[in-house]
C-alpha cells in the first residue's frame, strides 16, 4: 500500500535510500549457516548435495562424512532421491537514526546430483521499530491465497489486516552475528542469538516479565517463548535448576510434558537428576509408557466411567467445533470429537495426547491429520492466541507432511476463530 502519513513516507524513503543492501560476506554466511548440509547415500555410492559430486561409502562414519571434493561436513541420509530443496528465513539487524531495523530475508536452495547447489535469496520484510516499540513494516506482499505461500510485488508499506493478522510474522532461523542492536534491547538479552521468538514479541514481553528476561539472558529461547504462560510460573523452580546446571531446553513443549509426567509420578521437581535428563526424548517416552501401563491396569468399568465423565466435560467445552474438517486433497484434518479418539490416537502415534489429558485443556483445540483415515500427526491449537502450538506424529516426531499440515491449519484458522466468536456471541445472548 502507499504510505499514508509522514512517518510511513519517511520510513519508506529510509528503507529505499539509506539502508545497506546485503553483501557477499553476509550471503556466504547465510549459505553456510542457515541451510543444512546433507549427503545422500544409496547401495552403490553417496553424493554431496552442496557440490553434487559422488564419493565412496568408506568415508561415511555414523551417518556423517566430509565431502572429499568441497570439504563440507555432511549429514548422510540413506535414500534413492537425487534432488532436494530447502527453504528458510534469516535476519539482519541494523540501527538507522532512531529506528531499530530488522531486515528479513528468504533463502531457498536447489540441490541435484552432479550439479552444484543453486541459491535464491531475496529481502522480504523490514520492521522499523521506534523507541516506544511501535513499528512500521516495509516489504513485499505475502500471498497466502489458496495453495500459494509466496512473497512478491512492490517494495512498499505493509499492514496486517483481517483474518491474516499474523501473515507478516517472520521467524528467522538465525540472525547475522554482526547485527547491530540498540543497548536498551541488548540489556534484556535480545541479540543475534534470538530464536523461537520474533524480535517484536521479545521486546514487548521481556521488559514486563522478568522471568522472560532471565531466560533470554540464559539463551533459553524455547522456554522464553512461553511468555506469560502459567506453565512458566508453575515450573519456575524446575527451570531454575536447569539454569543452575546450564541445561539447555531445546524444545519447551516436550520438556514441560516431561515435567508434568514427573509430577504425576511424584518425583522431586527440584532434583537435577530428574529435571535435566541427558536424553529428554528417551526419558519422556519411558514415562509415557510407564504411565500407560498403569492406566491399562485399571479396571475396565472404572476406565469406562472415567471416559464417560471426561466425554461429558469435553463435549461442553468443545462441542461447537465438532464436525469441523478440512483437506488439501490428500490430507484430511478433523477435530477429535470423543475422549476415546484421544486414547486411540495416543496409542497409534505413541505420544502423550491421552495420558496428559489434552481433552481437559480449555485453551487447546486438538485436531487429527489423516491420510485414508490413518492418523499421521496430532495438532494442538491455542484458542486464545489462534496459532499452532505443536504438530507431532509417531513418537512425537514431525513427519514429512508436517509443513503441509501446519500450512493447511494456518489457512483455516479464520474458520476456527469464527466458530469460537459465534459461540461466544450465542452464550452472551443466552445469558
Amino acid at each position: 500500500m502507499k504510505p499514508t502519513n509522514k512517518l510511513q513516507r519517511r520510513v519508506l524513503d529510509l528503507s529505499l535510500n539509506y539502508t545497506l543492501p546485503i553483501n557477499q560476506i553476509q550471503k556466504d554466511w547465510a549459505y553456510q549457516n542457515c541451510l543444512e548440509h546433507k549427503g545422500y547415500a544409496n547401495k552403490t555410492n553417496a553424493f554431496c548435495l552442496d557440490c553434487g559430486e559422488t564419493f565412496s561409502h568408506d568415508l561415511i562414519y555414523r551417518k556423517r562424512a566430509v565431502c572429499p571434493n568441497c570439504s563440507t561436513r555432511l549429514k548422510i541420509e540413506n535414500t534413492n532421491y537425487r534432488t532436494h530443496k530447502q527453504h528458510t528465513f534469516f535476519a539482519i539487524a541494523e540501527i538507522v537514526e532512531e529506528f531499530q531495523v530488522i531486515k528479513n530475508y528468504e533463502l531457498k536452495s536447489y540441490h541435484k546430483k552432479g550439479e552444484k547447489v543453486r541459491y535464491f535469496l531475496q529481502p522480504i520484510l523490514e520492521y522499523w521499530i521506534q523507541p516506544n516499540l511501535k513499528y512500521t513494516m516495509v516489504g513485499l506482499c505475502h500471498n497466502l491465497q489458496g495453495y500459494c505461500d509466496s512473497w512478491g510485488g512492490d517494495w512498499s508499506i505493509r499492514k496486517e489486516r483481517g483474518y491474516y493478522h499474523n501473515k507478516y510474522e517472520v521467524y528467522p532461523r538465525l540472525y547475522y552475528p554482526k547485527s547491530n542492536f540498540k543497548k536498551e534491547y541488548l540489556k534484556y538479552g535480545i541479540n543475534h542469538n534470538l530464536k523461537h521468538l520474533t524480535f517484536i514479541e521479545a521486546v514487548k514481553i521481556a521488559p514486563k516479565v522478568p522471568k522472560v528476561e532471565t531466560l533470554l539472558k540464559a539463551k533459553q529461547y524455547s522456554l522464553a517463548n512461553k511468555g506469560n504462560s502459567y506453565q512458566l510460573e508453575s515450573y519456575w523452580p524446575s527451570i531454575k535448576i536447569c539454569l543452575r546446571n546450564k541445561y539447555k531446553v531445546k524444545n519447551a513443549s516436550d520438556w514441560i510434558d516431561y515435567i508434568e509426567l514427573l509430577k504425576y509420578f511424584n518425583k522431586d521437581l527440584r532434583n537435577a537428576k530428574y529435571v535435566c535428563p541427558k536424553n529428554l526424548k528417551k526419558e519422556h517416552d519411558r514415562l509415557v509408557k510407564k504411565k500407560r501401563v498403569i492406566q491399562e491396569r485399571e479396571k475396565l468399568e472404572r476406565k469406562r466411567k472415567k471416559v464417560s465423565e471426561a466425554q461429558k466435560r469435553y463435549k461442553e467445552l468443545k462441542s461447537m467445533f465438532f464436525g469441523l474438517k478440512f483437506s488439501d486433497g490428500e490430507i484430511v484434518v478433523k477435530v477429535l470429537e470423543t475422549v476415546q479418539e484421544f486414547m486411540e490416537e495416543g496409542d497409534v502415534l505413541k505420544h502423550c495426547l491421552f495420558t496428559n489429558e489434552y481433552y481437559n485443556k480449555k485453551d487447546s483445540l486438538v485436531l487429527s491429520a489423516r491420510i485414508e483415515e490413518k492418523p499421521i500427526e496430532t495438532i494442538e491449537i491455542s484458542l486464545s492466541k489462534m496459532k499452532v502450538v505443536q504438530s507431532r506424529g509417531l513418537n512425537n516426531k514431525a513427519t514429512e507432511y508436517n509443513n503441509r499440515i501446519v500450512k493447511l491449519i494456518k489457512k483455516n484458522l479464520k474458520t476456527i476463530k469464527s466458530i469460537k466468536e459465534s459461540n461466544y456471541t450465542n452464550e452472551l445472548l443466552a445469558s
